[in-house]
């Protein structure tokens, strides 16, 4: 079993035990060619306008707040679609927008394919480089949420490069369709599609990925009544503000999306769009190649076109598929995409859906012929409700909820406390003790008392079991928070503290491995603070705050781990704690609180009480009573 938590000191305890007394754990069971470019710039930047290459479009700057910066002016993409652009004495972070062009894929096929305007970002004056092409834009997206703009979203020059790398990661695992793939065989696991200087071995697969994006969103815009560009736009909109969240939950953190498009609703647009990835995926990855849907819903295999158009913008570049290889990513893209449309159409086999084998890491494009029989999907009737509750299930950490259980230990004796009912809202799972359970004060005044590392008092545990893991990497931020009272606003002669920090994670999709976390930054309020201080704890220090049975730094899902913040704070030389600790320490344990936990850059999700839909949270919030 693992467990997340606080350890303390005293109220009325300190809020340190507080913190301990909401251990979240976590139990598992079951379950080349490219580089990203920091270089400086004179404040200028260049890149390649793709979704196939598009030369003659217009490209314009806009402030972080969505105004025209008119310092920069406007460019044109030339004809090889490429561009170069002069941000003038623009602020970043900035938004670019590509509207209009020619399309070269589209115009050697001879087929009209309408299009929407996309975006990317420039973060910072020492940015050079930030292509513009699908991804970038399901990037923008998602750094927007569900605000009008950059700026209105919190997205500022700290904080830009750091939610660029976390969105195109989300982005790639989504609907990468194979863009950091090399035609030589190799992948590159840290491609970001906004600031990758390309080379001869990756223009091929970085072009055709963007077209297999956007003919993704467009067979999404068909099934949604027409491929027209007002459908096209609102469905890349969509989809990237969908994955601020890190999963296609219908939610922009805590707000739902709405599609806007009759008779077509956010639910439908989730489960079309993963469920088609999966029939572009295999096209993608097959030596027949793409095929693209024109503006009456025809399709037309875009193959000869592609390899035309990349020879059309290096004609050094390397246009034969023959040797590319699918990623991790990209694999992990079509288990996920398998899950949803075998859902979707309520099958159990790829060859039900006229494909006849899965998609993996060792077989070259030029040794997997194309295998697809439309015939027996248009055959299929859809389950939309099933695709999207089989994809959350597969693409987040799932919890049990009906096994929510607080352990507590009075007189250092293990004593199991049962919440209500859990529930998730809008993004939030609360789990709180009824008044009639209560967490034992003397306990907390016991912890308060002695340090962390002593075994004559356990800090209570929240425990959670996960039903299932996502096979995957990545970086889990982490904030903790507790407060006196018994709503979340602090008010005067309360204390609050909360604690944030990055805990790095992996999966087989059996087991998860969580490592040492990050050094935490601290906020808090004593009792008679009328303004937040802050404290920094050390990489070393918070180390202490994930530990098992056998004092290990990194633990499987099947192994214990418990986290143990309150040790940073109590007065041990060795945290550098003791003035927090002093500040934050009370008279009594005895009284009510409430806290929560936030998560970014990891997916949630647990199935509530009388329902069969997974609902995605990012938070766990909740109060408790001790006496």
């Amino acid at each position: 079993m693992e467990h997340w938590g606080f350890n303390t000191m005293s109220k009325k305890v300190t809020m340190l035990t507080l913190a301990a007394a909401f251990t979240v754990g976590v139990a598992a069971c079951g379950g080349g060619g490219g580089s990203s470019s920091s270089s400086t710039s004179s404040g200028s930047v260049s890149g390649l306008a793709v979704e196939g290459p598009v030369g003659s479009a217009s490209i314009i700057v806009y402030n972080a707040d969505g105004t025209t910066c008119s310092a920069a002016g406007t460019t044109t993409s030339s004809a090889d679609a490429t561009f170069s652009l002069n941000i003038g004495t623009c602020t970043p972070p900035l938004a670019i927008e590509l509207s209009g062009g020619t399309d070269s894929v589209h115009s050697t096929m001879g087929v009209t394919v309408p299009q929407a305007n996309m975006r990317s970002i420039v973060g910072s004056t020492s940015q050079s480089v930030a292509n513009i092409s699908p991804f970038s834009t399901l990037i923008y997206y998602a750094l927007v949420k569900d605000s009008a703009n950059l700026a209105a979203a919190g997205v500022t020059t700290s904080n830009v490069a750091s939610s660029i790398t976390t969105s195109a990661s989300t982005v790639l695992t989504n609907f990468g369709f194979g863009v950091d793939s090399n035609t030589d065989g190799t992948s590159n696991s840290s491609f970001n599609p906004i600031t990758a200087t390309l080379g001869s071995t990756n223009y091929a697969t970085f072009i055709q990925a963007a077209e297999a994006l956007s003919e993704t969103v467009r067979r999404v815009a068909k099934q949604a009544g027409s491929v027209s560009s007002s459908n096209i736009g609102s469905i890349f909109a969509l989809l990237g503000k969908d994955l601020s969240d890190s999963t296609l939950d219908g939610n922009a953190g805590t707000t739902a999306l709405s599609s806007g498009i009759t008779g077509f609703d956010m639910a439908s647009v989730r489960a079309y769009a993963q469920s088609y990835a999966l029939f572009v995926l295999n096209e993608v990855f097959s030596s027949a190649g793409l095929n693209v849907t024109d503006k009456n819903g025809s399709a037309t295999s875009a193959l000869s076109a592609i390899k035309s158009a990349v020879l059309g913008v290096n004609k050094n570049a390397v246009n034969s598929f023959d040797s590319v290889k699918a990623s991790t990513i990209a694999t992990a893209q079509w288990d996920k995409a398998k899950t949803a449309a075998l859902a979707l159409y309520n099958v159990t086999s790829l060859s039900q859906l006229g494909i006849s084998s899965d998609l993996t890491t060792s077989t070259a494009v030029g040794s997997r012929p194309l295998t697809f029989d439309s015939s027996r999907v248009a055959a299929l009737s859809a389950d939309v409700s099933a695709a999207n509750n089989a994809f959350v299930n597969a693409a987040t950490f799932n919890v049990t909820l009906s096994t929510v259980t607080l352990t507590d230990y009075p007189s250092n004796t293990a004593t199991t406390l049962t919440p209500s009912t859990p529930s998730i809202s809008s993004g939030v799972l609360t789990v709180s003790l009824p008044s009639t359970s209560t967490v034992s004060a003397s306990n907390l005044n016991l912890l308060a008392s002695v340090d962390a590392a002593s075994t004559t008092a356990t800090p209570p545990v929240i425990n959670f079991n996960l039903k299932s893991v996502p096979a995957g990497s990545g970086t889990a931020g982490v904030t903790m928070s507790l407060l006196d009272g018994t709503d979340s606003t602090r008010s005067s002669g309360e204390r609050a503290i909360s604690a944030s920090f990055n805990v790095p994670w992996s999966s087989n999709g059996t087991t998860l491995t969580l490592s040492k976390p990050t050094g935490a930054s601290v906020t808090y309020y004593n009792m008679t603070a009328t303004s937040a201080s802050t404290a920094t704890l050390s990489n070393t220090a918070v180390g202490s705050l994930m530990i098992t049975s056998s004092g290990s730094s990194q633990v499987s899902g099947t192994g214990g781990l418990k986290f143990q913040i309150a040790e940073l704070f109590n007065t041990a030389t060795k945290h550098g704690g003791s003035a927090l600790a002093t500040a934050l320490k009370g008279t009594s344990s005895a009284g009510s609180y409430v806290y929560s936990i936030d998560f970014s850059g990891i997916a949630l999700s647990g199935t509530p009480a009388n329902s069969s839909t997974a609902s995605t949270f990012s938070r766990v919030q909740g109060s408790f009573t001790a006496k």
